[in-house]
C-alpha cells in the first residue's frame, strides 16, 4: 500500500492550480486568523499581511516537516529514498509554481501576496498528503 501511495505521489509532484478549499483553510492556525484580523492586516496593509503570511508559513512548514518525518518512519530502504527524492522534486515544483503566480501578476504587492499564499496553500496540501502515508 505504501509503495502505491508513493507511486501516486511521484506522479503528482507538481502542485496543481488549486484555490483555498475549506479543508485547507481549516488547517490555518488561530494565530494566523488573529493576525489577519488585526487592524493593519484587515485593512489591507501589505507589510502587515506579509508578516502574517510569513509567520504562518513557518508554522505550516514545521507541520510539513513533522509529517515528512512521520511518513519516513513507516518506510524502509528504497521507499525512504523514493520519498526523499519525491519531496525534493515537490519543493522545487512548488517554488516554481508559486513563482509563476508571482510572475503572472506582473510584480508588486499583489504578486507578493499571491506568491506567499501559494506557498502556504501548497505546503498545507502537501502536509495533508504526507499525513495519509502514516
Amino acid at each position: 500500500m505504501l509503495i502505491t501511495m508513493l507511486a501516486t505521489m511521484t506522479l503528482a509532484i507538481a502542485p496543481t492550480e488549486q484555490s483555498w478549499t475549506p479543508a485547507l483553510e481549516a488547517r490555518l492556525s488561530p494565530a494566523y486568523r488573529q493576525c489577519m484580523a488585526g487592524t493593519d492586516a484587515s485593512q489591507g496593509v501589505h507589510p502587515a499581511m506579509m508578516r502574517c503570511e510569513a509567520s504562518e508559513f513557518v508554522r505550516q512548514d514545521a507541520r510539513l516537516n513533522a509529517a515528512y518525518r512521520a511518513a519516513r518512519t513507516r518506510l524502509r530502504g528504497d521507499e525512504r529514498t523514493e520519498l526523499r527524492d519525491v519531496q525534493r522534486r515537490w519543493i522545487a515544483a512548488r517554488d516554481a509554481s508559486c513563482q509563476a503566480e508571482y510572475d503572472a501578476g506582473g510584480g508588486g504587492q499583489i504578486s507578493e501576496l499571491n506568491q506567499s499564499g501559494c506557498r502556504l496553500r501548497e505546503t498545507i496540501a502537501r502536509t495533508m498528503e504526507l499525513e495519509r502515508l502514516r
